[in-house]
Parts: structure tokens; C-alpha cells; sequence
């Protein structure tokens, strides 16, 4: 009875997902059509994490907001066990660029949305990691955040285990010389597992933003540490909290 209860919630719960994204598509298009407008994009985002995780009764709880600041830029780094960890993002406090792997672009609409306003990444390639990097650096300008899971994907094989960071994140902020921010995501996979055919469990929703980590006057010889830092920042985080709880 409670497997049938999951299934019927976890339609319910891509019927709200997809049918606001599609109420929300035609000003995604708005925004889409002009560079300088792309910023904005953050506030659809917000509506549609706040408004979808409501109408679905997950209740959220974010952290750590008053160690950031809404006019500056960071790189935000984060675990990654969960599709949920994207729309997470919808509450942060300052629009974003999002990396994410190419095979995002290939979902109907939402495809075309993504690769628009956000930067798609074929992991597998060296080259096109290197080329996505610098178009996110681009597409941030002087007024967006970028979004990166420096675990490059959802590959862990022991979640809620991290897998070892790539360099990527940490390029990019020693690049542009702005703040690093561990973020630590420790329910996104109970509720929406990483399954070929996932059932959605109800749970609050925890986001945890971290201290910034400064990267002014830092090079590229600081990545190794500067990567261990933020993996154990965010290993700790999500350690404690499972602790607490199990």
C-alpha cells in the first residue's frame, strides 16, 4: 500500500513539476531572446522551486544565507546525488549560471531553455570541459553566480559518499578571482533518488550554504588544497547531518 502511495505521489509530483515549467515557458522565451536580459532568468527559477516544492508539501529549510552576499559574485559547489539538486539552486540568492551534462539539452523544451541561458557539458571529453568552462566564465559576466558539481555528474557509487572532486570549480573561481561557496544538499536523494525509475519520497528539503572561501591572490597551484578544503567542508556537513538523524 505505501509503494502505491509513492507512485500516485511521485505522478503527482511530475504533473506539477512539468506543468509549471510550461505556464513559466513563454517568459523563459521572453528572456531567451535578449543576452542582457538573461539574469532574469533567476527569478522564474525561483518561482518554480518555491512554487513547485509547495503545491508537492516539501517543506524546505535553507541555511547559512547571512554569510552571502545578494551583489556579489561566487562559485557555488555542491554535492551531487539527485536531479533535485538543479531546482535546489532556485533558492539562491543571486542569479546563476548552471554546467550541466549535454544530455539535458536533449529534454524537450526544457532542453532548449537549459542550453539558452546555461552551459551544457559533454563530460566525457576533455576538450569540450575545457571550452564549457569558458563559456560559463562568459555567460556569468559581472552579475551571475555559476553553478558547479565538482564531482563532475551524479557518479558516486556509495551515496551519500562524494565522489572525488574535479578542478573545474576551482579553476574558474581562482580565474575570476571571486569566493568559492561549499553547499551541502543531504535530503535531495532520499527524495528523489538517482533510479532509472525513481519514487519520490516527502521529506524536508535541507540546503546548507557555507562560509565563502576567498580565492584573491590564489593561482592555479592552490587548486589541490584549495579542493580538499571545500570536499571536506561539505563531506563534514553531510556526515553530521545523517549522524544526527540515523
Amino acid at each position: 500500500m505505501k509503494y502505491f502511495f509513492k507512485q500516485i505521489y511521485t505522478v503527482w509530483c511530475a504533473i506539477v513539476f512539468v506543468g509549471l515549467f510550461l505556464l513559466l515557458f513563454p517568459f523563459y522565451l521572453i528572456i531567451i531572446s535578449n543576452n542582457s536580459w538573461h539574469k532574469h532568468c533567476f527569478y522564474l527559477n525561483k518561482i518554480w522551486a518555491n512554487v513547485a516544492l509547495f503545491l508537492v508539501g516539501i517543506k524546505t529549510q535553507i541555511e547559512g544565507l547571512q554569510f552571502l552576499d545578494s551583489k556579489k559574485q561566487y562559485v557555488y559547489c555542491s554535492n551531487h546525488f539527485s536531479l533535485l539538486d538543479i531546482v535546489s539552486f532556485g533558492f539562491s540568492p543571486n542569479p546563476v549560471v548552471y554546467i550541466g551534462k549535454s544530455s539535458l539539452a536533449k529534454i524537450p523544451l526544457f532542453g532548449y531553455m537549459f542550453k539558452k541561458l546555461h552551459v551544457t557539458v559533454d563530460r566525457s571529453s576533455l576538450k569540450n570541459r575545457y571550452e564549457a568552462l569558458q563559456i560559463a566564465l562568459e555567460k556569468m559576466g559581472d552579475g551571475r553566480s555559476l553553478v558547479m558539481y565538482p564531482e563532475g555528474g551524479i557518479v558516486s557509487k556509495k551515496i551519500p559518499q562524494m565522489a572525488r572532486f574535479k578542478d573545474g570549480a576551482f579553476r574558474a573561481a581562482i580565474s575570476k578571482q571571486i569566493p568559492l561557496v561549499p553547499v551541502s544538499l543531504p535530503d535531495n536523494w532520499i527524495i528523489l533518488p538517482d533510479e532509472k525509475i525513481p519514487l519520490i519520497t516527502r521529506r524536508k528539503m535541507r540546503m546548507i550554504y557555507h562560509q565563502p572561501i576567498p580565492t584573491k591572490g590564489l593561482n592555479m597551484e592552490d587548486v589541490p588544497s584549495l579542493k580538499e578544503k571545500v570536499y571536506e567542508v561539505i563531506e563534514n556537513e553531510l556526515k553530521t547531518r545523517l549522524k544526527n538523524e540515523y
